[in-house]
């Protein structure tokens, strides 16, 4: 059986340290009018998971700043220590809301959509019985990454610089392709690739059809109970 998305803890890791890119804060990059990150993390809130969790740097405070209101921010104080150690910060603060998959995604990927997210789930522990679905193909693994609760211990011991590969390599769990179209896999690490992702975005926006107008409808103004919403909250890890 699949996961579902509101069984499923989302992490959009965001405390990379940029090397490639210079100076400059690559995911407060404009792209197409918004922040490079807001375009994965609109993805992200548009789905209905059990909880979103960004991982923040300590030292640039304006990247948690504004996630905060939509996701749960687990803040990165050693991002340094490599994208492992981020990934284990993000899946501390995940376990806490008791899920049953994790879903990774990187802020630097602007063209994820969300049946893609979903397409992950629908594999893993299907049939086929996966513990980790990746969005690459057999050739190269590539994030998002779909883990199982099988795979939880590893991944909250993640520390250096090889990320969840590490985990995904390591054997001992039934690994799945998902084979994502591979435009839709494009990351930005350095300016060049900026300036790729904004004509790809061009191209996109050109071939998408015009929305077909809508038809104005009666307001529902039910009323809300604010008891059932939690405010969002920070979590530090040492």
């Amino acid at each position: 059986m699949s996961v579902p998305m509101n069984r499923t803890a989302v992490i959009m890791l965001a405390s990379g340290l940029s090397r490639r890119y210079g100076y400059r804060d690559k995911l407060l990059e404009d792209l197409n009018g918004k922040h490079l990150m807001e375009h994965a993390a609109g993805v992200i809130v548009g789905t209905d998971a059990l909880v979103r969790v960004a991982v923040c740097p300590a030292d640039r405070k304006e990247i948690g700043e504004r996630l905060i209101d939509r996701f749960v921010v687990a803040v990165n104080k050693k991002p340094k220590a490599g994208l492992g150690h981020s990934i284990a910060v993000g899946v501390d603060v995940a376990l806490k809301f008791k899920p049953d998959a994790v879903l990774l995604c990187m802020a630097d990927m602007p063209f994820i959509e969300e049946w893609m997210l979903h397409g992950l789930l629908a594999y893993l522990g299907g049939s086929k019985g996966a513990d980790i679905v990746h969005s690459g193909d057999t050739i190269g693994v590539r994030p998002p990454t779909a883990f199982s609760s099988a795979c939880f211990d590893a991944l909250a011991r993640l520390d250096g610089d090889d990320g969840a590969k590490r985990v995904i390599g390591q054997g001992g769990f039934n690994v799945l392709a998902a084979a994502a179209p591979a435009p839709l896999l494009a990351d930005v690490d350095t300016k060049d690739d900026l300036e790729l992702a904004r004509k790809q975005m061009e191209i996109r926006d050109r071939r998408r059809p015009p929305a077909a107008p809508e038809m104005m409808e009666r307001p529902n103004l039910s009323p809300i109970d604010l008891g059932q919403h939690e405010m969002p909250r920070v979590a530090y890890r040492r």
